[in-house]
């Protein structure tokens, strides 16, 4: 399509700083003296202030348009992170720091809602969709690998807040890039249907997707935390890191098999089957944890249902919601899973200390049959089409 790779690739550059933003703060702070304590606090709050304007901001961009959005969005981004990290060269107090971390959370650019809005717009009701979903979510799995590598490499041989200070730098420039590609930006759309603006949460199908990728996020957190633990019961904690890596490099090669299909099923089947594969994935791993070779193929079958259906419960955006509430609703899918993995890693935790690393992988189950019980309870949401979605709020 014209002009997609230019706006899919700068996408990708722009969101980079989403993946960096939280482990360079708490590489910042320690390396520069600070406690863990506060670290952790301050990463927690970029992480869970993500979610507290993002939806209204995008609600924004679907009426106004992407750019008069995205313009002063960045320029708060970029403002706060130099804000954060001079306050943390100057020893500012932890409320102090802390505050700084919402200010950068809740202006983080929410670019990877934005270019799917663009595909949406460029290729709505074509097969394809599916296609260029699947490279999204691809792009975000990928920047979760290179953004930690690089904000480590960065904080130690540089500085403490050259991490901070490149994805400052990586907003202004890839924002920047992504605003010049106007001949993409979906046309600004004022009014909903009927002249009257219908909010993305007015229709039922997207709460259904929201009670779905939340129970999902918290499946996520409950398995991460579990696999870590369980290394450590087994002692061998140096393999974690590579075990949760084999679940996500399962997940992702699944995510390049289904983008590259023609699918002639309807996406809600798609979804339905794959939120059951994750639940019964998850029942899998907590069975095999005798041994940590059984818990790492455990986690490789259970990792190829995820990216097939997260990639499947984006598309269904544009199946359920009208073209003038779509980045609305990918905002709210893409905050939801840290939502729910911010949810699941806690719980799972209190878990470990009380009980083991079983309880959270049990856990993991408990929060995968949770979201195969939303996914088909409200299944008939699924297949309801934006016409036929109910009078704004």
């Amino acid at each position: 399509m014209p002009g997609a790779l230019a706006f899919s690739s700068v996408g990708a550059l722009a969101r980079l700083p989403q993946a960096m933003v939280g482990l360079g703060a708490v590489m910042m702070i320690t390396s520069l003296g600070g406690s863990y304590t506060v670290a952790g606090a301050v990463a927690g709050a970029i992480s869970l202030s993500q979610g507290l304007l993002a939806p209204q901001v995008s609600r924004l961009a679907d009426r106004l348009g992407q750019a008069r959005v995205l313009a002063p969005q960045a320029l708060a981004n970029v403002t706060a992170l130099l804000a954060l990290v001079i306050a943390a060269y100057r020893q500012a107090p932890a409320a102090a720091l802390i505050g700084l971390g919402v200010a950068v959370g809740v202006s983080v650019p929410q670019i990877g809602a934005l270019t799917r809005a663009r595909w949406t717009a460029l290729l709505r009701g074509d097969q394809r969709l599916d296609t260029a979903l699947a490279v999204e979510s691809l792009i975000e799995e990928a920047i979760f690998v290179i953004g930690p590598v690089l904000v480590v490499a960065a904080t130690t041989a540089i500085a403490p807040g050259a991490g901070l200070l490149i994805a400052a730098a990586v907003v202004a420039v890839g924002c920047g890039l992504f605003l010049a590609q106007r001949s993409t930006e979906p046309a600004a759309q004022p009014d909903g249907h009927g002249g009257r603006r219908v909010r993305a949460t007015s229709h039922p199908a997207l709460w259904v997707l929201i009670a779905v990728f939340l129970s999902i996020g918290a499946l996520f957190g409950f398995i991460e935390v579990g696999v870590v633990a369980l290394t450590r019961e087994l002692e061998r904690p140096d393999v974690s890191g590579a075990m949760l890596a084999a679940w996500a490099g399962a997940s992702l090669i699944s995510g390049v098999v289904y983008g590259g299909q023609t699918w002639r099923t309807h996406t809600r089947g798609r979804f339905l089957r794959g939120v059951a594969a994750m639940a019964a994935g998850s029942v899998l791993v907590a069975a095999c944890t005798s041994s940590l070779t059984l818990a790492t193929a455990a986690l490789v079958v259970a990792g190829v249902a995820n990216a097939p259906t997260l990639i499947a419960g984006n598309t269904l955006v544009a199946t359920v919601i009208p073209g003038h509430a779509v980045t609305e609703a990918y905002t709210w899918l893409g905050v939801t899973i840290p939502a729910g993995i911010a949810v699941g890693a806690p719980i799972g935790g209190a878990l470990i200390d009380t009980t083991g690393a079983d309880a959270a992988l049990w856990a993991a189950t408990g929060a995968g049959v949770v979201a195969l019980a939303a996914a088909f309870a409200g299944r008939h949401h699924l297949s309801t089409t934006p016409a036929a979605t109910p009078p704004p709020l």
